[in-house]
């Protein structure tokens, strides 16, 4: 857990375990899944104090060997600087793009790791906040860049992705682990279990949705992603993943 200033608040009324609040909590779908990896979730506050569905917090619910830190700009965050000063820790950034690293091509061994632990850091907001928060944070800029090739579309249903192929944090975490896995970077583990929770937390929303009572969900029917138009986005921009 993170100390204090660092720490995202915990509102009144929200569960300690899932981070939602207390009348919507999924603690009984959670899934404990330990990691070799630390992943840092890097939250932008938007995502933190407004997002029902993020799924940042259900990821770090489920991985003991991680944690969020709130933040926009990082560059002086005291955890942040913490994590990369540690010489045990090798610490990249999970982002995609040309001069990233491809785990699931294996272009990232465990040799590179010597006896660190790794660690992976993650922008957790909408594509705007994500381009943001790492422009602001100088201290991020160095750091490798680690990437997969993802292995299944979305199943993020009551969100339109901009692509099939751009997943929620969750999913990344879990598509993540399984190329770790196959490279020998990471132990063996029930890494799908992370769709559990993910997809209770789309069930609660859909139902919350046909419920005429439920003032503070959209109301009416989500259609199915293969249904829905294509969202427009500038073609010279790179998918998250």
């Amino acid at each position: 857990m993170l100390k204090d200033l660092e720490q995202p608040p915990i509102g009144r009324g929200t569960c300690q375990g899932c981070y939602r609040p207390a009348n919507a909590c999924l603690c009984e779908h959670l899934v404990k899944l330990p990691t070799r990896t630390r992943f840092v979730i890097l939250m932008h506050p938007m995502e933190f104090k407004r997002e029902k569905a993020a799924t940042g917090k259900l990821s770090h619910a489920c991985l003991p060997n991680s944690e969020i830190i709130w933040e926009e700009n990082f560059t002086e965050n005291k955890r942040v600087n913490a994590l990369l000063a540690d010489k045990k820790n090798y610490v990249v950034l999970l982002y995609p793009g040309e001069s990233s690293l491809n785990v699931s091509k294996g272009e990232f061994l465990p040799e590179a790791l010597g006896e660190r632990q790794l660690v992976v850091l993650l922008l957790d907001g909408t594509w705007a906040c994500a381009k943001k928060m790492l422009k602001l944070s100088t201290n991020l800029h160095h750091l490798p860049r680690l990437m997969f090739t993802p292995t299944a579309q979305s199943q993020f249903h009551i969100k339109q992705q901009p692509d099939p192929l751009c997943l929620s944090t969750i999913e990344s975490i879990m598509q993540f682990l399984e190329a770790l896995t196959e490279h020998k970077l990471e132990a063996q583990g029930e890494w799908q279990s992370l769709m559990k929770p993910f997809m209770a937390m789309q069930q609660y929303q859909i139902e919350a949705s046909l419920d005429p009572n439920r003032k503070n969900y959209r109301s009416g029917t989500y259609s199915k992603p293969e249904e829905r138009i294509p969202l427009k986005t500038n073609k010279s921009r790179k998918l998250f993943f």
